[in-house]
């Protein structure tokens, strides 16, 4: 699972930065996507992304990448690249977001990082990081393979290449309302729920965070268990048979 190569890497992200010297903009592996919102009340133009660390000493973000996906997972651009670090004391659970200027009015505190409007209603996928340890030079890497970002979300109807450490696109979207992380299976269809209120918060600059009450009513889909499928595979497969047999029985009893 996730969370023990997590605290693995931690480990030894902590040997390197004690004990040889280090480039200036290294560490941002050790977190991903928590919660994500495309448009709010009918506006497009309220959009954010909100990260969350797993451990601490992971604000070296220079030269990361906000990417966005259409519905068929074509490219649609870099939403920004990143220009500084977080600056701040990091640590397990600290969370950074990324938003726009109408998201920074409603939620009335000031973003981490302002995005332009890019994020892709209804369908698409938004992606965030770069390859290697240290975030290359942006134009030396490919932009269009989920699998060079750290976390990538996927949702609605998405139909284009997921990452690997992503899985499934929830069915989920973002409008209205956010789709927030409850938990890390390496699987977008499950890891994501419905936002309702959406809990858009920083962890810098003193802390702030607000609480947005869904405009579009969250749709109620219900998500298996892990196994869950199987399951319900074997419990339908037996109705089916006691269905069949009853079928068998009355006819059996219908006079010749």
């Amino acid at each position: 699972m996730r969370i023990f190569g997590s605290l693995l890497l931690a480990l030894c992200t902590l040997f390197l930065l004690f004990s040889t010297p280090r480039p200036a903009h290294a560490l941002f592996h050790l977190m991903d996507i928590s919660e994500v919102m495309t448009s709010y009340g009918g506006d497009p133009n309220v959009q954010f992304v909100e990260l969350e660390l797993f451990t601490i000493a992971q604000n070296f973000v220079t030269g990361t990448v906000l990417g966005a996906f259409s519905a068929n997972g074509s490219y649609l651009g870099d939403v920004l690249v990143l220009s500084h670090d977080i600056v701040g004391i990091t640590g397990p659970g600290t969370r950074w977001i990324m938003g726009t200027q109408a998201f920074e009015t409603l939620a009335g505190f000031t973003p981490d990082f302002i995005i332009p409007v890019a994020l892709p209603n209804g369908s698409g996928m938004v992606c965030w990081g770069a390859p290697g340890i240290s975030a290359p030079d942006p134009n030396s890497w490919d932009h269009t393979d989920p699998d060079n970002y750290v976390d990538c979300l996927a949702y609605g109807n998405y139909s284009g290449p997921t990452a690997s450490n992503s899985g499934n696109p929830t069915p989920l979207v973002p409008d209205g309302h956010s789709l927030v992380r409850i938990s890390d299976n390496l699987d977008n269809a499950t890891d994501f729920t419905c936002g309702d209120p959406a809990t858009p918060e920083t962890s810098f600059n003193g802390g702030f965070s607000a609480s947005l009450a869904a405009t579009t009513p969250c749709p109620t889909i219900p998500v298996l268990p892990r196994g869950g499928a199987v399951l319900l595979m074997g419990l339908l497969t037996a109705l089916g048979a006691l269905l069949l047999l009853r079928g068998r029985t009355l006819s059996a009893q219908r006079p010749q």
